[in-house]
């Protein structure tokens, strides 16, 4: 039971980062060969079943853009670094990627299995995935491992979720003071996002992000089945390049209330986290 719940901490701790939106009309400016550093840190203190945990992450993501034409780019994602540091019920418990040890837990390998492997991602000229086109490629890859379901039980964490966070358009007729909404709705997960445009400086926008995600998700872990329900409410700015499209720097504080059912139990959660995000 313990060994289950210092895992979901890990999840915990590694996951909110990003979150795949709805892009509105304009258009990115990349170039081929081009390379964005995703540095990104999270902080967490979540109550799982009554027992507190704090948790720090650093993770690393670097993109490169393929190819690009007027219509699609193919972007590139590898994470190169990850650190994870937390501490439950007293006891500490950390992994980083930059120690040349061999992972020793399954956590800690299943960490070290996605280091260093570039996965190609297709955007349109608004930086949103093509579902479509990615399709064949998931359907090729088979199952997803257990990893991948924990990592994307409270935000999209995937690949082309990494490389969408990267763009942030603002709709063409907007002006200071003015908002916008989009969606993502999946079977497991259904978010909902309020813009505003807060100020332009120069070629850079501030936009301040209010969102709303209800996720409901089952995984196997340890041979047994979890069923995870939650409500997650996010705040945040992010500014942007207006001429590009392109992030230079997001922070959110995520508040996030739910349950999840084990061995015929539904215990309770609860978390805060606050990330940010630089876009170099």
């Amino acid at each position: 039971m313990k060994r289950i719940l210092i895992t979901l901490v890990v999840v915990f701790s590694t996951t909110l980062i990003f979150s795949q939106t709805v892009k509105p009309s304009g258009r990115i400016i990349l170039t081929k060969g081009q390379k964005i550093t995703v540095q990104s840190n999270i902080s967490l203190e979540a109550s799982l079943t009554g027992m507190d945990l704090t948790s720090t992450s650093a993770t690393e993501n670097a993109l490169e853009v393929k190819q690009s034409d007027d219509k699609y780019s193919t972007v590139s994602n590898t994470i190169t670094k990850l650190k994870v540091d937390m501490n439950m019920m007293g006891q500490a418990t950390s992994y980083d990627s930059e120690k040349k040890e061999v992972p020793g837990t399954d956590i800690e390998k299943a960490f070290a299995e996605k280091l260093n492997k570039p996965v190609n991602i297709i955007i349109d000229n608004t930086g949103t995935p093509e579902a479509e086109k990615q399709k064949e490629k998931k359907d090729e890859a088979g199952d997803a491992a257990p990893v991948d379901g924990m990592l994307n039980m409270f935000a999209d964490n995937s690949d082309a979720a990494v490389v969408s966070g990267a763009f942030e358009l603002i709709p063409q007729d907007k002006k200071i003071g003015d908002s916008w909404t989009d969606s993502t709705i999946s079977k497991e997960i259904k978010t909902v996002r309020t813009y505003t445009l807060s100020s332009i400086t120069g070629s850079e926008a501030l936009i301040q992000l209010a969102a709303v995600t209800n996720a409901v998700n089952k995984i196997e872990l340890q041979g047994m089945e979890i069923e995870f329900k939650s409500e997650t409410k996010t705040t945040g700015e992010i500014i942007t390049d207006i001429l590009t499209g392109l992030v230079k720097k997001k922070t959110t504080q995520a508040n996030i209330t739910g349950s999840f059912q084990l061995m015929g139990q539904e215990m309770p959660m609860s978390a805060k986290a606050n990330s940010t995000n630089i876009y170099k």
